[in-house]
């Protein structure tokens, strides 16, 4: 069962796959909302302002405290403490900006705008109390929710278990193989009884004869290893399932990623893992395959549309 490397791959991609289905039913909808708040001196129009953005990064410490948490707990009447509120909020300034943002995670995007939104407005009143009016805090955006949730992620979680299971399949499958060999066991051969010899008379010593020298045949020198073949220029052609293989995805990665910078460092990521499970002549298992058109589905996109673009087309 162990000598087809295939089965403990798959296995182990199944099992990854289960996993991380499990991981995600039992994770809990997170959703992010925020709002920004400004601070301007009084009669003056937002700018660049060295002083502000040292006030800015001072009221950012004043924004994440309980001073502004407490009431916000009261007024949307939370079923948490005023310590548990700002584990989920988050408050960040820019470089050389009196600009303040504010981010809430609650289970709903309903919830967070309205825990986002009245944390911007109790930090502005807490703060222009205190400080103004020569400085005073607005809120410059208003509170919205991002529509997409923050966790779970179902399709990343899935990439990351069949990839994660792929990888332990691939370990155990070694580790079966080498403890499958049995090491040789190689018989001594017999020693033989010592045999007593009657001393001869010494004979006289000949003259020493010079000895040979041996002659040393020339050594062959190495031949070169030969070099890689480059990666085609031609356009990339999406493989078919069952086809991919570890030298399809390097082209892809080659060709198609300087278009997505941000992305270069998890991609490289992956294909190094993917270099762990490749089969005979470079080719990817099935789960893998799957875990690949997910991952580079945005370079798979932009391959695709490089090759349908008519001819002249930029």
């Amino acid at each position: 069962m162990w000598r087809d490397g295939r089965l403990p791959v798959l296995a182990g991609t199944a099992a990854g796959l289960a996993a991380a289905a499990v991981l995600t039913l039992l994770q809990s909808p997170t959703y992010r909302a925020d709002s920004s708040i400004v601070l301007v001196r009084e009669g003056r129009p937002p700018g660049n302002d060295p002083a502000l953005a040292q006030a800015a990064s001072a009221a950012a410490d004043l924004f994440h405290s309980r001073a502004v948490a407490q009431p916000a707990v009261a007024n949307l009447r939370l079923d948490e403490s005023a310590d548990e509120l700002l584990d989920s909020v988050s408050v960040a300034t820019e470089a050389e900006s009196s600009l303040i943002r504010i981010s809430v995670e609650a289970p709903s995007g309903a919830e967070a705008r309205r825990t986002a939104q009245e944390l911007a407005e109790l930090s502005t009143v807490l703060f222009n109390d205190r400080f103004g009016p020569k400085t005073v805090a607005s809120v410059w955006e208003p509170a919205r929710a991002e529509e997409d949730r923050v966790s779970p992620k179902p399709a990343r979680n899935l990439a990351l278990g069949a990839l994660v299971g792929a990888l332990l399949g691939q370990l155990l499958s070694q580790f079966a193989r080498r403890r499958g060999r049995k090491p040789r066991v190689v018989a001594a051969p017999p020693v033989a009884a010592p045999t007593v010899v009657a001393p001869r008379a010494l004979a006289p010593s000949p003259e020493p004869v010079a000895a040979a020298v041996p002659v040393q045949e020339p050594v062959a020198e190495p031949e070169p290893e030969p070099e890689p073949e480059p990666v085609s220029a031609g356009p990339f052609v999406r493989p078919r399932l069952g086809e991919w293989t570890i030298a399809d995805v390097e082209r892809l990665l080659a060709q198609e990623g300087p278009r997505f910078p941000e992305k270069l460092d998890e991609l490289g990521w992956y294909l190094d893992s993917f270099r762990g499970v490749v089969g005979p002549e470079g080719r990817l298992p099935g789960g893998v395959e799957t875990i690949v058109e997910d991952v580079f589905a945005d370079l798979l996109a932009s391959a695709a549309a490089e090759t349908e673009a008519p001819a002249g087309t930029p």
